[in-house]
């Protein structure tokens, strides 16, 4: 953790979204994240198929080596409108098979506000009241350079190995 893996850039071309495998070691426990797109800006015909195959990928996790966290990733300073159509579609994929805690990593807070945490304060209401609700969550920077890279790593680390605390 803490390297350049899945590629963020937001300008990047967009085709039939594809889930990807990254692998990581914590200490001695070995995960493994796949990565999902969001689906909210698509057309209605690519959003079905993308559906289709969220719960494909999703039912042969399950049988697999289960799933253990969900992350939702999402990109700081205000909520954009197309989080909730997509926590809803990814919720209701995963509370179809049994309960998996759902955590909110929110990143790009960088110098926005007195801490990241700060984010989470001013914005956990808003969330709930679309119907958004989380098991635990974490505000953190990526940036190579910042002086809270440190703290940001650490605070995503516990969060996905004290997953029994969500």
């Amino acid at each position: 953790m803490g390297g350049n893996v899945a590629d963020t850039l937001p300008d990047a071309p967009w085709s039939m979204p594809k889930h990807n495998p990254y692998e990581l070691n914590l200490g001695d426990r070995h995960f493994r994240f796949w990565e999902v797109p969001s689906i909210a800006s698509m057309g209605f015909l690519r959003r079905i198929r993308a559906k289709w195959q969220l719960k494909k990928l999703y039912k042969n996790l399950h049988k697999g080596d289960g799933v253990y966290l969900l992350l939702y990733c999402m990109r700081g300073l205000s909520p954009p409108s197309a989080l909730p159509k997509d926590y809803k579609h990814f919720t209701s994929i995963v509370s179809s098979t049994n309960h998996v805690p759902i955590a909110l990593v929110v990143n790009g807070l960088e110098g926005s506000l007195n801490t990241m945490d700060d984010w989470w304060t001013k914005n956990k209401r808003g969330l709930e009241r679309v119907g958004m609700h989380f098991s635990g969550h974490v505000c953190i920077t990526s940036l190579p350079n910042n002086p809270s890279t440190s703290r940001s790593r650490q605070a995503i680390r516990s969060l996905i190995c004290d997953r029994q605390n969500l």
